[in-house]
């Protein structure tokens, strides 16, 4: 458990810094840093895989296509999802509504493979919403009414369900499937991206060309040169590093644990935002995410005592 626990800690922790690389790579739209950066995760992944000397035809054509729904899912349907959500709804409300994927995951994992009581998950999943409250509730005065933001809240209804559900498919997929490596189903994921960034970049450009603008690409300047760089981190540390550490989460945590350890990419990229900002949170941040740390090791003991099965 401690190797599983370390795992997901790095793979938040490193997830943590997609909170504030964006806002370095100024003029460049939000399309097209997710396009920037899931074209270097397809291509670190393309890089790596065959360096190990795989081969296409080393998997099945079953393993390739769950790579292929499992890519759309965690990358383009879920952004779009939340980009929606952003331009719908309030921001904050978005942000309190994703944050609460560490309860939904721990309650449906523990449905679909039941591995301790509900009665267990209870506590913590009450201390991390009340936690996220709290977090949230100086935001939450600057917003309008919710019923303003149906769409806006009904995107980042489908955002939250589908990362709930990759969560607790790709944690079933690895242990179900010990021939495919923690390293090689991250780069299989991403192989699969590909496929997802090349049909998808041209429907952009058609249907949304006020998103790209190929002039700036024309001349390696400042501006260009630090989103190459940020793209290069979100590909190669943020999504195929980060998406191997928790792979290997996965093998070696109960879902619902699992499920409630995300709670910590929200708790990282709060501090490196007020690393960033050069400023300490209020104290209602500190309440709150006091809350959560404490929600996440009782959920920790609770996992370490209770047995495997229900």
């Amino acid at each position: 458990m401690f190797i599983g626990v370390a795992c997901a800690l790095a793979a938040c922790f490193v997830w943590g810094f997609i909170f504030i690389i964006p806002q370095f790579l100024t003029g460049f739209s939000s399309f097209e840093i997710v396009f920037g950066r899931y074209l270097f995760y397809s291509a670190i992944s393309w890089v790596i895989f065959l360096k190990q000397g795989n081969g296409i035809r080393q998997y099945p054509l079953s393993i390739w296509i769950k790579a292929i729904y499992f890519s759309f899912a965690s990358t383009f349907f879920y952004y779009t999802c939340f980009v929606l959500g952003l331009r719908y709804a309030d921001p904050a409300i978005c942000a309190l509504v994703l944050s609460i994927s560490p309860v939904t995951i721990a309650f449906y994992g523990n449905w679909k493979q039941k591995e301790c009581s509900y009665r267990s998950l209870i506590i913590p999943s009450v201390l991390i919403l009340l936690g996220l409250v709290i977090i949230n509730i100086p935001h939450l005065r600057l917003a309008h009414s919710l019923s303003e933001y149906g769409l806006g809240l009904l995107c980042c209804a489908c955002s939250l369900l589908t990362w709930s559900w990759y969560v607790v498919a790709n944690s079933h997929f690895l242990k179900k499937h010990p021939e495919v490596t923690s390293t090689n189903w991250s780069s299989l994921v991403g192989v699969a991206t590909l496929f997802w960034v090349v049909l998808a970049i041209p429907l952009i450009w058609i249907f949304s060309p006020e998103n790209f603008d190929s002039g700036k690409y024309t001349q390696l300047n400042a501006p260009l040169l630090n989103f190459i760089v940020g793209c290069l981190a979100l590909g190669v540390m943020c999504s195929w590093f980060g998406a191997y550490l928790w792979n290997k989460a996965s093998l070696y945590l109960p879902v619902s644990l699992a499920g409630q350890l995300t709670i910590f990419e929200t708790i990282f990229g709060l501090i490196f935002v007020y690393i960033v900002a050069q400023n300490w949170p209020p104290f209602s941040e500190w309440v709150g995410i006091t809350l959560l740390l404490g929600a996440v090791l009782y959920g920790i003991q609770t996992a370490r005592q209770a047995p495997q099965h229900a």
